[in-house]
């Protein structure tokens, strides 16, 4: 026995290639007896995506950006909030970016700590003398 397909016609004009519900000549998006129930899915996946958050927004603690050791703690936190968030190309891409921001961050580090060793190593000649 072969599953039926729907009869409906998409908007670009062509057959729908979905299986027909059930007793019905049409999938779930072209039945017009499944109407409500369409308005009900788009209105529930809508608010599902609005506001979501992963903690108390606002609530956070105060944040030092002094270093650029300050720059990549924020980044790790940062990365760490969104890998918790939903699989989406949009968390993939901003996942993405930080990571690119993280190893820069990590190069100044790397650097702010050498230039931080050296101008220590000349305080202790200067102070030799």
């Amino acid at each position: 026995m072969t599953a039926k397909k729907c009869r409906g016609i998409n908007k670009d004009g062509s057959p729908c290639d979905a299986y027909a519900l059930d007793g019905s000549d049409y999938c779930f998006h072209h039945d017009p007896d499944c109407a409500d129930e369409r308005r009900a899915a788009r209105s529930k996946g809508g608010r599902a995506r609005h506001g979501r958050h992963i903690g108390p927004v606002g609530q956070s603690e105060p944040v030092s950006l002094d270093t650029a050791a300050d720059v990549t703690a924020l980044l790790k936190r940062t990365i760490d909030d969104t890998l918790r968030l939903e699989n989406s190309l949009r968390r993939a891409r901003t996942i993405g970016y930080l990571s690119n921001l993280f190893l820069k961050a990590l190069d100044v580090a790397d650097l702010e700590q050498r230039v931080l060793a050296l101008e220590h190593l000349l305080e202790r000649r200067k102070d030799e003398r």
